[in-house]
Order: structure tokens, then sequence, then C-alpha cells
């Protein structure tokens, strides 16, 4: 099923799921090389511009096209700096390699969401979560916001409701502090708490201990708040510049994770989604800080795929963002 630009809510479209559309929207590219592979091979481009969006490039003087190659190239004597932003339409399919891991449900959050109730959600999570290096975190254009907030935005024009959203994550932090912290998150009420660890308890903790860690958080929320509703999220995937991890250790927290969803707790598998990425793209693409944290692209990768596990996407009924 694919979504057209014009098709679901008054949500912004660069926020509809990318593997749900025919328009790709900002695709991040670094030039550490002349020449880099897009996701897809474009029908046409839209438009080429800085990361931060106020310089536009022009087709054979700053960049050329490869389509054949699935490659945009930098030309000598372009304008263009080492990272821009790719908007294009294409035919392709990435849906086929995208993880679908097993998932629950969020039947009581989904329902107040549909009646236009107010909903309360807490994050917690680590650096990510906080938001670096999305734009907005650091105050440079064009100021994006990270996930969470993108999150919260979408769902209100989504709609209707009043989102309310508590970021509590913190820089350094493991699934291990968020038990500790979990009667800040319950004293909060949350309708829906989502749960975003995994790069920093790649550096010591096995799957075990991690979905140990994961669970006492929610059995400590619900202890206080019997309704709340969980939305677990898998993390990305570091670059090879990241010594300090295990990357095994990724797609096992996918795994466990997957096999704690049910009705009321719900996974994003960012994981999944971000492995099929790096099968196309260089994983500097997707960095921020070309370690471990997402640019503006991947703190969008995290949104669309909280977003696709909340939002019931129909063919034909985006409207655009007023």
């Amino acid at each position: 099923m694919y979504l057209s630009d014009t098709s679901s809510v008054f949500m912004d479209p660069s926020l509809i799921p990318f593997w749900r559309a025919r328009t790709m929207h900002g695709e991040s590219v670094m030039f550490v090389r002349s020449e880099r592979r897009l996701l897809f091979a474009p029908d046409k481009v839209l438009a080429v511009t800085s990361a931060a969006g106020d310089e536009s490039y022009i087709e054979g003087a700053d960049y050329l096209i490869d389509r054949s190659a699935r490659c945009i190239v930098r030309p000598a004597g372009s304008r263009m700096p080492q990272a821009v932003a790719v908007t294009y339409t294409h035919s392709d399919d990435l849906s086929g390699e995208v993880h679908r891991a097993k998932a629950g449900t969020l039947p009581r959050c989904t329902a107040r969401l549909k009646r236009g109730e107010p909903v309360t959600v807490c994050l917690t999570g680590d650096s990510i979560s906080e938001g670096y290096d999305v734009s907005g975190f650091h105050r440079v254009p064009p100021y994006q916001p990270a996930f969470g907030q993108l999150v919260a935005t979408a769902l209100e024009r989504q709609y209707g409701a009043t989102v309310q959203l508590h970021n509590l994550a913190a820089a350094g932090w493991t699934a291990a502090e968020a038990v500790w912290d979990a009667p800040r998150i319950a004293a909060l009420a949350p309708d829906l708490a989502i749960i975003a660890f995994g790069m920093n308890d790649a550096s010591y903790a096995d799957a075990r201990e991690f979905a140990a860690n994961v669970a006492s958080v929610m059995r400590r929320v619900r202890d206080d708040v019997p309704g709340a509703e969980f939305m677990l999220v898998s993390s990305m995937l570091p670059t090879p510049e990241c010594d300090w991890v295990v990357p095994e250790r990724f797609a096992e927290y996918r795994a466990a994770l997957a096999g704690m969803t049910g009705e009321g707790v719900d996974l994003a598998d960012v994981t999944g989604l971000w492995t099929a990425l790096l099968t196309r793209k260089d994983p500097h693409d997707l960095s921020g800080n070309g370690v471990n944290h997402p640019n503006d692209f991947g703190h969008r990768v995290y949104a669309q795929v909280i977003l696709d596990r909340m939002v019931e996407w129909r063919t034909g009924e985006v409207r655009p963002t007023r």
C-alpha cells in the first residue's frame, strides 16, 4: 500500500513512513566521497538542498544523478557542501526488506487519540532520545525537533488531540537508569510510555539483562498507573567507529523486545529498518556525529517507525499540512 503526499492527514509529508510512499523527502547524503548511493533509484529529483535547507543546487552543474547505480555525484566545481538533503520520486519498493518483528497493540491510547482526548506521553531513553544530534537540539538550521517531539506533533495533527510529551531521557543512560527513574515516569500518569534504550546498554549488558531492565521499568510504572501502555523502541545501529559496543547485541535486543509485546505493549523496530537501510546506504549518511547518534533524517526514521505503529494509514487519505 502506497500513500501519496496529498493522502492521510494534516501530517508533515516527511513523517509519512517512506516505505509507504513514492516520494523520498530530504534523504541525507554525506559526501565523504564524490559519489554516494541513494536509497532508491530516483525517477525525478524534486530538490537537492544543503542540510540546513538554505541553499538549493542545480542538476548538471552542482550534482549529477546516475540512476542505474542509484547514486548522486558531486562533480568538480560543485557548490554543494559535504552534507545535503535529496527529495525525489521513485518506483522502488523497500517494504520486503524491512524486518517485520512481532508486535503488540495500544488499544487504550489509540482509542483516546481517535476520540480526540488528551494523551500524556513519557519518553525515557538515552542521548538519542534526548535529542542528540538533531539540528533543533543544537539550535542550528533547519531546527528540526528530535523524534519524540516529531511523534507528538504528528499525532496531534493526525487526530486533533492534545499530546503532551514529557521527555525524561538523558545522555549516557541505559535501561538500568530507567528502572530507578520509573517513579518519576509513573508520577506523570502517562497514557503511553516510550522506552528507547540499547545504544549504551550494548557496551555491557547481554540481551537477558537488557530485557529484564525494560520489563522492570514497565512493571514499576504499571504498579502506580495500571492503564499505562508502552512503546518499546529498538535502537539504531552505530557506525563502525563506535568500537565500545558489541554489535551483535542490537539484533538480540530487538528479538528480546519483540518477545515482550502484546496488548498494551508494542514494538517500534528501528533496528530492523536501520539494518535494511545499511544494505543501501553508508552508515555515515544517517549519523549526526559519525558514531552513535542519528542526524535529522535518522530522527525522522525513528519517528516514522513509531508512527507506523500508531496511525491507521489509508490510501488516498493523507491531506497536505496546513
